[in-house]
């Protein structure tokens, strides 16, 4: 904070507010106050100063209150700052520090918004550190250097909050029919939440017109669809921008709050999944994230998240737990990305996974009460990718939970262990697990460029994606900071997201051709700014290292990042 207010001191903006002003002076003065009592311990290396630095206070710390004068500074004892502790303590750090440093990262809104230690934005700064370590200037994100297609809200955005329209308007039938056939082809492979046979038949019925539920999911399945091509008519008057493709069937989707009253219905978590998906491609992404917790009070309120081994495998049966599925999978992904609470945990449901049947035999049931069966063993199913996908998001679950818990300090004292040895002792258990996912993927999932079919080659792209993308999330929290040779000893945890980062990158140019879902680009990115990091702090060191070698595969991230831009 101080470095940043000394940097420029003509353009700090002083936060309105006295609550914040009183924080912001006495964080200052509190580091202050650290400073001037380390430089007393250096002069004094006395007994009495050093037994009160091993001591350890074994009582409870009085809150904290401002000093009555301005002769009465405040003593460690009474103020409870990490600057003071024995031990930096984790949790202030992770709650406040890192939150005020990424403020200035909100899209245009009035309000700052919370980022934890697991999100990228954090990954980012850390890039910015080491920048700024290496060439002695300040890297800062700033307002400057911001593309306005990408950072603010849009104007056909911008009606979403008021939109309480009651009718609702279908694309032509030429295309209604088009984007429903590119939603199957296109995006329910890789996110297995409808049945098609059972959806085109409904639409055929006009229930569309009838249903405002289903409606919706009708719109929402279009504008998810709409992504995957360059029709104006999926555009909404006013403009063409391709980031608005989709825009004119989702902006009439309506939240009516009053309905949460009613039992939720299965087109509902199907709506909310829908939205997701699209919303994860556009510039209010950060919006799911609230939509999935919502969508996880209404599932839960069914019960949808407690096992039912009385209940037969029926079509409607599988639906509900395929869109339960997809919820916390979103859920997991989103959290973590953003750094924030997830809606459930592992330890709050245990319903069935998915079973293994590909649509295809689901057709040969005559109605949504016929029972499922499994795909035949000598078929490569194209759903056993996504049981292991999800098997995969446990592991990404319990890396938020072990590795990013809020309360760190009062875990390690409960457990009776150091931090760092729980650390360790976390990113071991991890790395098993994880070793054990990857060795039990059956062969036709298993990352193979040759592959001839293009959905399972997109699928195994979707599965390592996730693999390489857990594993820097295990490892990234212990990237060493610039002035840092290690954190945990021992686990070179740079060298492992790059080398993930990597391999994301090679993955990524096999696949560049096809129409890979929007979920797997933030892998493209966290690749590059892994390399970036790696590329800073070699460079640091070595200033004989050929830039133009180590950043190829920087430059490979932009060049399959950049084609998307339009959409």
């Amino acid at each position: 904070m101080v470095s940043a207010i000394l940097a420029e001191p003509d353009t700090y903006v002083i936060p309105e507010g006295l609550d914040k002003i009183r924080t912001l002076i006495i964080d200052i003065s509190t580091y202050a106050y650290f400073l001037r009592k380390e430089l007393g311990l250096r002069g004094q290396q006395s007994s009495s100063v050093k037994a009160d630095l091993s001591s350890t206070p074994s009582t409870a710390r009085p809150p904290v209150s401002l000093p009555s004068s301005a002769t009465s500074p405040p003593t460690p004892e009474a103020y409870p700052s990490p600057y003071f502790s024995g031990h930096p303590s984790e949790d202030a750090h992770d709650a406040n520090t890192i939150s005020e440093r990424l403020e200035e990262l909100t899209l245009g809104l009035r309000s700052p918004r919370h980022y934890g230690p697991s999100s990228n934005f954090l990954l980012l700064q850390t890039l910015l550190d080491f920048k700024q370590e290496t060439t002695g200037r300040k890297q800062d994100i700033h307002q400057n250097y911001r593309r306005p297609e990408f950072w603010c809200i849009l104007p056909w955005q911008e009606k979403l909050q008021n939109n309480t329209a009651s009718m609702l308007t279908f694309p032509e039938d030429d295309l209604l029919h088009d984007l429903i056939n590119d939603y199957f082809v296109h995006s329910e492979p890789y996110v297995p939440l409808l049945h098609r046979s059972t959806f085109e038949k409904s639409v055929a019925e006009n229930l569309h017109l009838r249903d405002v539920g289903f409606g919706q999911v009708v719109l929402a399945v279009c504008a998810v669809a709409s992504r995957y091509g360059l029709d104006p008519r999926n555009m909404p008057e006013g403009t063409k921008s391709g980031h608005s493709l989709g825009w004119r069937w989702y902006s009439q989707i309506s939240l009516n709050m009053s309905s949460f009253l009613e039992i939720p219905r299965l087109y509902d978590l199907q709506l909310f999944v829908l939205m997701t998906m699209y919303l994860q491609a556009s510039s209010i992404a950060e919006s799911s994230w609230i939509i999935l917790g919502v969508a996880m009070r209404l599932a839960q309120s069914t019960g949808l998240h407690r096992r039912r081994p009385d209940q037969p495998r029926t079509i409607r049966r599988e639906l509900w737990i395929r869109a339960f599925w997809v919820i916390i999978t979103y859920d997991t992904y989103a959290s973590m990305l953003l750094g924030r609470p997830r809606a459930t945990t592992i330890d709050d449901f245990d319903v069935e996974l998915p079973m293994d049947c590909d649509q295809e035999f689901w057709d040969n049931a005559t109605s949504e009460g016929d029972v499922l069966v499994q795909s035949p063993p000598d078929k490569r199913s194209r759903t056993t990718f996504w049981i292991y996908l999800l098997k995969l998001m446990e592991i990404a679950g319990l890396t938020h939970k072990l590795i990013y818990p809020v309360r760190r300090a009062a875990q390690s004292r409960v457990l009776g262990v150091d931090g760092v040895l729980l650390n360790r002792k976390a990113v071991m258990e991890l790395d098993s697990a994880l070793n054990v996912w990857v060795n039990s993927l059956p062969h036709h999932v298993q990352w193979d460029p040759k592959q001839a079919d293009p959905i399972l080659l997109l699928q195994s792209a979707m599965l390592y994606y996730a693999y390489h993308w857990v594993q820097v999330c295990i490892h990234k929290k212990f990237i060493p900071a610039p002035s840092q040779e290690a954190v945990l000893n021992g686990f070179p945890s740079l060298e492992i997201c790059a080398n993930a980062a990597r391999s994301c990158i090679r993955i990524a140019e096999v696949c560049k051709t096809l129409h890979a879902p929007p979920v797997t680009l933030p892998s493209v990115f966290i690749s590059a700014i892994i390399l970036l990091i790696n590329f800073w702090r070699v460079k640091r060191s070595n200033t004989l290292l050929n830039s133009g070698t180590e950043m190829r595969d920087v430059y490979k991230c932009f060049e399959l990042l950049k084609p998307l831009e339009k959409r």
